[in-house]
């Protein structure tokens, strides 16, 4: 016990070393920015280890400190497991969630409410943004990602598979005929999604004409989006063809505000719920992701999830019943 450092400066470290800035450390801890530095170098006397770059307006972490953060958050984290399974074993309070802004928009926020009426004492914050979040940096109790379930050390539930296709408002293919969707849509123009962590494995507009056997086509571009449910408003305001995700668009193609532009679809990522391993007993994460798998299993069995092909488990991922 006696090599354990000073829990305020333990803290203390952990805020600057999420923020990467002693002024947001302190507004989270309720204390001054002097305070925090003093902390952060108690505790760098203790380690006889500089934990910090301390430049002219900014803060990074040296070696020692990268090393370091992630271990004290996890530390973190575990007692905060533990005061939470002694203090109080229900499904009760704040539960942060981050996810996609399309997943959010389009998936999780119109199936919310029966989360809320089976559990009213948990109050659930949803965060979209298509930014990969760090549990080590960032406050978040899970997360929904889309991504192919490469996720070392993080407790990984398989939820949803994707494909994606193309889809339009049905005033674009007034007076196509069957066999000439194709052809349709290389006349454009065409709607481009392009997330922040766009990469050559995503879905894209070329890999889609090569498998149309329209290699060649030209692509006339209508406009470029950063998230995935504006280009699907665009298509339903008649402005193009969009390549998205199935599962964001599986409700407008019901609805009726769009239609398939064709059968051709394309592999694409999957939705995976993950927490830190400290976190997958908690009670409101539990509660949670019981409900996300039973949430997953009626939409596969409705008329939006029967767009979807092969919706199976990821080999290597554990299934919801694991």
């Amino acid at each position: 016990m006696n090599r354990l450092p000073p829990l305020k400066s333990l803290q203390a470290f952990d805020a600057a070393a999420r923020h990467l800035s002693f002024k947001m450390a302190a507004e989270e801890l309720h204390v001054t920015p002097t305070a925090i530095s003093h902390q952060v170098k108690l505790l760098e006397e203790f380690m006889q280890q500089k934990l910090f770059n301390r430049l002219v307006r900014s803060l990074s972490l040296t070696k020692a400190g990268e090393t370091y953060a992630p271990l004290v958050r996890k530390g973190f984290s575990y007692l905060e497991l533990a005061s939470e399974e002694v203090s109080d074993a229900t499904a009760t309070g704040e539960l942060s969630v981050t996810t996609t802004t399309s997943f959010a928009t389009k998936w999780l926020m119109p199936r919310l409410s029966r989360f809320r009426q089976r559990h009213p004492g948990i109050v659930v914050k949803v965060s979209g943004s298509d930014e990969t979040v760090d549990f080590t940096r960032h406050n978040f109790d899970l997360a929904i990602r889309y991504g192919f379930g490469d996720y070392a050390d993080l407790s990984t539930v398989w939820v949803l598979s994707d494909k994606a296709a193309v889809v339009c408002s049905p005033s674009l293919l007034a007076g196509t005929s069957p066999d000439d969707d194709a052809a349709a849509v290389s006349r454009g123009p065409l709607i481009h999604y392009e997330w922040s962590g766009f990469t050559k494995r995503d879905p894209n507009w070329s890999t889609w004409f090569e498998e149309a056997g329209l290699g060649g086509a030209h692509l006339p571009t209508n406009a470029v989006y950063s998230d995935e449910h504006m280009c699907i408003q665009a298509a339903i305001d008649g402005n193009g063809f969009a390549l998205v995700g199935l599962i964001a668009a599986a409700d407008d193609i019901v609805q009726g505000r769009l239609v398939l532009a064709s059968s051709i679809r394309l592999p694409n990522k999957n939705y995976y719920l993950i927490c830190p391993e400290t976190r997958s007993g908690n009670p409101r994460v539990a509660a949670f992701r019981e409900w996300l798998l039973e949430e997953a299993d009626i939409f596969r069995d409705s008329p939006a999830g029967e767009l979807i092909e092969n919706q199976t488990v990821p080999s290597g991922i554990r299934s919801p019943d694991a």
